[in-house]
C-alpha cells in the first residue's frame, strides 16, 4: 500500500465510467434468485433495467469445482441446488444487450472464465471467497478487463496480494468493494470506515457490496465516496432460497436508486462557495451592510452612533464598520441610505 490520497483512477464498463466525478455505479446481484428459472433470471434484469441499475449480475458456478463434497458434503448439496445452468448464459447476455444494460457475472474457475471471454463479457468479478485464489485472479487479470474484488473476510495484506497480483499481469483496470460476508450483518459488523481504509490505500475506484436487508449502508457508502454499489435484489423476500431474505425487493431497490441519486446531487461540490440561487437571493437579503441610523450632512465627521449594521446587502460590508467612522461625508446621506465609498 502506497497510495494516500482520493481515488483517482477510472476504470470503463461497457460504455460508463466508474470513478470520482461519475454517477455511482449500481449493480442488482441476482446471486441464486433465479431459484433456477430462466424467465425469473429475464425477469430480473428486465426490472433491473425499469428501475435504473447500471447492470445486472449473477454469479456462474459448478458445486464439483467449488466445494468438496467429502469434506462439506452438506454445503455442496446446497451449492448445487443454486447452480445457474451455463447454457443460460449467451441468453441472458443477448437478453441484457438487448434491453442496454451490462452484464456482469462472478466466474468460480477458469473455464466459466474463457465462456464469459467469448460471449463478450465487459468486466470480471472476484468473489470475497476467491479473495485469496490467486491462480483465478492471475488468470482473470490476463484478460485485459476489468475486474471487480470483494474484499470480505480479507485482512488488507489479502487484498494487496490480490492486487498486486493483477497489477503484475499489466492490468491496472481494479475496482475494490468494501465487504462484510454475513447474510445479513449486524449494524456494528458492517465497519464502513474500511471503505476510507481502501481510499487512502488505493487509486482505485472503491465501492460496497452490501449485504444487509436495508440500505441505510448504502446511503452512507455513496456519502464516503464509494463509487460502485452492489447489492442483491429479489421479488419476494420470503421465497426459499439463500439470497432471498435479506435482498431488497424491486420496488425497495427503485427507492435505494432514487435515494442514491438524490444523494449524489445533494453531495454537490467540495468548493465552499453560494450556491447560484444562495447569490440571487438569501445572500442579498440575509447579510447585513452599513447605513446611516440617522440624516449626515455634508461635511460631518462620522461617528458609530450616526451608523446601523443591517440588512440587506446594498454597501459596504460590515468589517469596513470602524473605517467608516472618523471620514467626512462627502454628501448628504439620508436617513437608512447605505454607506459607500463614494458617499465618504
Amino acid at each position: 500500500m502506497h497510495y494516500t490520497g482520493e481515488s483517482s483512477k477510472k476504470i470503463k464498463i461497457g460504455d460508463k465510467y466508474i470513478g470520482y466525478g461519475y454517477p455511482t455505479y449500481i449493480i442488482a446481484e441476482v446471486g441464486s434468485n433465479h431459484d433456477g428459472n430462466l424467465d425469473n433470471a429475464k425477469g430480473y434484469i428486465l426490472k433491473a433495467k425499469e428501475i435504473g441499475a447500471d447492470a445486472i449480475k449473477f454469479q456462474a458456478f459448478t458445486a464439483e469445482n467449488l466445494v468438496n463434497k467429502n469434506k462439506l458434503p452438506d454445503i455442496f448439496a446446497l451449492m448445487k441446488s443454486l447452480e445457474m445452468p451455463l447454457n443460460w448464459l449467451p441468453e441472458l447476455i443477448n437478453f441484457s444487450n438487448d434491453l442496454g444494460i451490462e452484464f456482469l457475472c462472478t466466474p468460480f474457475d477458469h473455464n466459466t472464465v474463457d465462456l464469459l471471454l467469448e460471449l463478450g463479457i465487459k468486466a470480471f468479478k472476484i468473489s470475497s471467497g476467491d479473495l485469496t485464489n490467486i491462480p483465478l485472479i492471475k488468470y482473470v487479470a490476463e484478460k485485459s478487463l476489468p475486474v471487480i474484488l470483494s474484499t470480505g473476510m480479507s485482512y488488507m495484506k489479502d487484498v494487496d496480494e490480490a492486487v498486486h497480483t493483477i497489477n503484475a499481469k499489466g492490468n491496472d483496470d481494479i475496482a475494490i468493494l468494501h465487504c462484510v460476508s454475513k447474510y445479513p450483518p449486524k449494524y456494528e459488523e458492517m465497519n464502513l470506515k474500511n471503505i476510507n481504509t481502501l481510499k487512502t490505500a488505493y487509486q482505485y475506484p472503491v465501492g460496497f457490496s452490501d449485504h444487509s436487508e436495508e440500505h441505510i449502508g448504502v446511503i452512507a457508502a455513496v456519502t464516503m465516496g464509494a463509487k460502485i454499489i452492489e447489492k442483491h435484489i429479489t421479488f419476494d423476500k420470503t421465497l426459499s432460497g439463500a439470497d432471498h431474505p435479506f435482498a431488497l425487493t424491486v420496488p425497495e431497490f427503485k427507492d435505494m436508486i432514487e435515494h442514491v441519486r438524490k444523494l449524489e446531487l445533494a453531495l454537490g461540490s467540495s468548493v465552499k462557495m453560494p450556491s447560484h440561487e444562495e447569490v440571487q437571493g438569501p445572500l442579498n437579503r440575509a447579510r447585513r451592510s452599513i447605513y446611516a441610523s440617522q440624516d449626515i450632512n455634508k461635511g460631518t465627521v462620522i461617528t458609530k452612533e450616526m451608523l446601523t449594521i443591517i440588512r440587506p446587502v446594498r454597501g459596504l460590508e460590515p468589517k469596513f464598520f470602524d473605517l467608516v467612522v472618523g471620514r467626512q461625508a462627502k454628501t448628504d446621506i439620508k436617513y437608512l441610505d447605505e454607506i459607500t465609498w463614494e458617499k465618504i
